[in-house]
């Protein structure tokens, strides 16, 4: 396992980069409810309440699970009252925030079943093995499938997003300007 040192000064492992990054993913769907709650900013429900909806139920299928030994992200509540309640919304993602800040390195590596629906039509149940790190990395990179369909709305809306809300952590370390001189005369999109 290796190790890096936080810009604050403290050293992370994988595990706690990886929490780290979470709850750093939570913070831009915070900082976009927030954009919302500005005087004339389009009403959260109209686009951004289903894309946090969703996001937020992923989390708490794994986060929140009743079984230690299974997560089925099919299978989550789909409360569309977060999709119009930008305040419960808040609630929720401080919730999760809170309990991924309470996780250990030691819970990233606790083995799990994923359940699921598979076929173009869901014709069929799946259960496959995986580890609750490995679902941290998949709930990670949904989020920010989502963030990005999120910052073509925020644009054209004009709500003021972080300039990496969206973005692939590949695609900002591999950016003109990031230290990487292969990619000095690219643009990368995703």
């Amino acid at each position: 396992m290796s190790s890096t040192r936080a810009p604050d000064g403290a050293v992370f492992g994988d595990a706690e980069r990886l929490l780290h990054f979470n709850r750093q993913l939570i913070d831009q769907a915070l900082a976009l409810l927030a954009a919302h709650q500005t005087p004339g900013a389009p009403a959260y429900e109209q686009y951004t309440g289903p894309h946090l909806r969703h996001v937020i139920e992923h989390y708490e299928a794994l986060v929140l699970r009743n079984t230690d030994s299974i997560v089925d992200y099919d299978r989550r509540p789909r409360d569309r009252d977060i999709e119009r309640d930008a305040s419960l919304a808040q609630a929720r993602l401080r919730a999760l925030k809170q309990h991924l800040a309470e996780w250990s390195d030691a819970a990233l590596e606790q083995s799990l079943n994923v359940h699921g629906k598979g076929g173009p039509d869901g014709e069929f149940d799946f259960v496959t093995r995986s580890s609750i790190g490995r679902e941290l990395v998949f709930l990670a990179s949904h989020a920010i499938h989502h963030f990005a369909l999120l910052q073509v709305y925020c644009e054209r809306q004009g709500i003021a997003t972080d300039p990496n809300f969206g973005l692939a952590p590949s695609t900002v370390a591999n950016a003109p300007g990031a230290g990487n001189p292969s990619t000095a005369s690219t643009k990368e999109s995703v």
